[in-house]
């Protein structure tokens, strides 16, 4: 399993626009202001995953690299950890699956705090990229997580205590 750092311009984030807790984007906020590490953040390459896309998101992703050439990972779980880093100013520490036994190693990593807990952990890697099809499929559209980060920004969906710092930085 291959672990590295990546730029919010190099992840295609989940749909769950804006984040859906702002305690828990505090909390992991407040961690990178410290300089406590966060756990890795699971992803996998773009290729892996257009493979078992439907042809219309096929399409729409085709469509999404020619302005996004950067992207080449789909996050499976992280939206809050992605966010926080990149409001942060932080890099993004990311766990690439590219075979099942990466998925098994990624689960013996929970009880050391580097990985959340999550359902991806509980498929294998064919499944994960099904489940982001149909995930993407109930809204097709792909954005980066830096892209994410700055709309939340733009629309005041960042708490006021995440504005007022990084205002004053």
């Amino acid at each position: 399993m291959k672990k590295i750092e990546l730029d919010p311009d190099q992840i295609i984030t989940l749909k769950d626009y804006p984040v859906y807790s702002n305690n828990i984007l505090c909390d992991y906020f407040s961690k990178c202001k410290q300089g406590k590490e966060v756990p890795f953040v699971p992803v996998i390459q773009k290729e892996i995953v257009r493979e078992y896309f439907n042809d219309t998101l096929r399409k729409k992703l085709t469509k999404f690299e020619k302005s996004h050439p950067k992207a080449n990972f789909f996050m499976l779980d992280g939206s809050h950890r992605t966010t926080a880093l990149t409001l942060s100013g932080c890099k993004i520490m990311v766990v690439i699956y590219e075979k099942d036994e990466d998925i098994f190693e990624a689960k013996k990593m929970v009880g050391k705090g580097q990985i959340c807990e999550s359902e991806t952990l509980n498929h294998t890697l064919k499944e994960n990229c099904k489940i982001l099809n149909i995930h993407f499929s109930e809204k097709p559209y792909f954005m980066t997580v830096e892209e994410k980060t700055t709309k939340m920004s733009k629309e005041k969906k960042v708490p006021q205590e995440i504005t007022e710092y990084c205002t004053k930085s």
